[in-house]
């Protein structure tokens, strides 16, 4: 159930932090009508439904600081992903980390729908997601979160994600995908509840049985 698969002697988290990069590289050279139709466009995404899985490995171009983008979406898939991957298993973290991405569009999706001019892009919900699953599942591991600069426990750092991105929805101070962000760990919550009814009690039982 927890198996890592290590292809190269790489866990599967390294490698969609190297395919974040590769992308981030390679899109520096894509004409602007081939990388709009993978970005997330809320309002066209429906009839180009590959959006909801392309846009979860863009990053903005280096002009719009798309490095810091890079920097900060890796850093936190590295961290959290690998916790998560160990705990858990490769093919849990594959399954959260797409799932995840995919509610925090339609998340996206219902808050600008109407609005054809808006896009998203970047792996933040996804991200946020394994966040989410882990406040459920390991509540009391440590983590840090900016800008609080010193580790909490995993449960108030996704409670703190929660309401700075529910603030944000509502008063938009900056560019980031806020509602990506709250689909994202929600449903993260919610897996990380049901893998724990499912899997986890069910472990405790065993172990009972045998003691």
């Amino acid at each position: 159930m927890s198996k890592v698969y290590k292809p190269l002697n790489l866990p599967i988290t390294i490698w969609l932090v190297i395919i974040l990069i590769l992308v981030f590289f390679i899109e520096q050279f894509l004409p602007a009508n081939i990388f709009n139709l993978l970005m997330f466009y809320p309002h066209y995404a429906l009839k180009y439904p590959w959006m909801f899985i392309t846009s979860l490995f863009l990053s903005a171009p280096i002009q719009a600081g798309g490095f810091y983008q890079l920097l900060f979406d890796g850093l936190a898939l590295f961290f959290l992903g690998l916790a998560f991957e160990y705990f858990y298993g490769s093919k849990q973290l594959l399954i959260l980390f797409f799932l995840s991405g995919i509610f925090g569009n339609i998340a996206f999706l219902i808050q600008y729908y109407n609005n054809p001019l808006i896009a998203g892009l970047g792996s933040s919900g996804a991200i946020s997601g394994i966040l989410g699953a882990l406040a459920i599942l390991k509540p009391k591991e440590k983590v840090i979160i900016f800008p609080i600069i010193m580790p909490i426990d995993m449960i108030y750092a996704a409670i703190f994600w929660i309401i700075f991105n529910a603030i944000g929805i509502i008063y938009p101070f900056t560019s980031l995908g806020f509602s990506a962000h709250l689909g994202g760990t929600l449903f993260g919550m919610l897996y990380g509840y049901i893998y724990k009814r499912k899997f986890c009690e069910k472990e405790d039982t065993i172990i009972n049985l045998y003691n």
